[in-house]
């Protein structure tokens, strides 16, 4: 009931989860132009995850999973749908999943050097089919850690999600021997967590102790449509780490100095947030409208005249100003152990590396996925030209 009433007096004031306003980027989150300035390692339409096993680099693109070699991405293996997922816990031993609907533990062929076998598959949580994992991860006893979006709409749907204020993703771990063989069983199933505002991201947390070796600390996982990155399997339950989010938070990757870096794939603004607050214009524009013109983020934007526009963001005398609203906007930030954001890595609304859906650390470097750009980036975090 002090819900119900709190909600309605919500609406009323315009205050909590009825507000519309935007956290201004200021502090550590300032805008910069460091994506934008950063190295473009490779142009690859379609860019979407990035894993590493600490020698060596993976990345997908559609159906093709790609390894970095001297500089550049050479195809691995090419599977029969598309790559929505990636983990490596080593260079033969990775888990991808496909079309959003299964998840798939991968292992080095010994009769083929070089060729991934299929060992072990989950497509089921519970009762219910997988839908829309979207992130993996391995945990320290080879476990594997997913967020399962949606129930309702795919991973190449997810602008329709949050339209709809979806609320069915789910978070869970398989444990799965590594000692099994091909085709071996699927294990058990945990779930962590459900009716998440869409769940994009998951890492396990770890804790250092005194003889320098690590203890399971929780894990972390993003709720993109809530604007909060969330910890669980504590003994307090589950609390948030990062609360209002300027952005949709997304995959995360360790951080070598501590902490974790966050991707936040598209950027929240003031238009969209009044929008989904306003029930009956948004239900006849999702029926009406192209989804290419919803007034909605993008990972793209700029490619057409028909695209919504707020004031703030027409160009003047053929200039786009940096600080307008932005439709699709590119951003990564670094967290440290005790949930505070350090830094940020910025492209712009003027800029061009937008959509950023993922980033890892390797060599001394922070790599990420420009999906709106269809770019992989490299900024150097030591040495000469190091982020400073």
């Amino acid at each position: 009931m002090f819900d119900t009433i709190r909600q309605f007096s919500d609406r009323v004031l315009g205050r909590g989860d009825a507000a519309i306003t935007v956290p201004v980027m200021d502090g550590a989150l300032k805008p910069n132009r460091v994506l934008d300035d950063a190295e473009v390692v490779a142009t690859l339409p379609d860019i979407d995850d990035l894993a590493t096993d600490g020698t060596m680099l993976f990345a997908t693109a559609g159906a093709v999973l790609y390894r970095l070699d001297a500089g550049r991405l050479v195809e691995v293996q090419r599977f029969d749908a598309d790559i929505t997922a990636l983990a490596v816990r080593s260079a033969d031993r990775l888990a991808v999943a496909l079309a959003g609907k299964r998840i798939v533990l991968m292992s080095s062929d010994r009769k083929r050097p070089g060729n991934l076998i299929e060992i072990a598959t989950l497509d089921r949580l519970g009762d219910a089919p997988l839908h829309s994992v979207n992130a993996l991860s391995f945990e320290a006893d080879d476990s594997v850690l997913f967020s399962d979006g949606s129930t309702r709409r795919g991973p190449d749907d997810w602008c329709r999600d949050l339209m709809e204020k979806g609320q069915t993703g789910r978070v869970a771990r398989w444990r799965v021997g590594l000692g099994a063989g091909t085709n071996s069983g699927p294990g058990t199933v945990e779930l962590l967590a459900s009716r998440l505002q869409y769940a994009y991201g998951v890492l396990p947390r770890t804790e250092a102790v005194a003889d320098r070796q690590v203890k399971a600390g929780g894990v972390r996982y993003s709720e993109s449509w809530r604007h909060r990155v969330v910890q669980a399997g504590l003994q307090a339950g589950s609390q948030p780490v990062l609360a209002d989010l300027p952005g949709y938070p997304s995959r995360m990757a360790p951080a070598a100095r501590g902490g974790f870096w966050l991707t936040c794939f598209v950027c929240r603004t003031q238009l969209v947030e009044f929008v989904l607050r306003e029930d009956a214009y948004r239900t006849r524009m999702l029926e009406s409208v192209d989804p290419r013109y919803w007034v909605a983020p993008s990972l793209r934007s700029g490619t057409s005249y028909l695209e919504p526009l707020q004031g703030a963001g027409v160009k003047q005398m053929g200039v786009l100003k940096p600080w307008a609203p932005p439709r699709s906007y590119g951003l990564v930030l670094h967290v440290d152990a005790q949930g505070h954001t350090t830094e940020s890595l910025h492209s712009q609304v003027d800029g061009q590396h937008h959509g950023i859906t993922a980033v890892v650390e390797f060599g001394g470097a922070l790599y990420a996925a420009s999906r709106g750009s269809g770019r992989l980036l490299r900024v150097p975090l030591t040495g000469p030209g190091a982020m400073q």
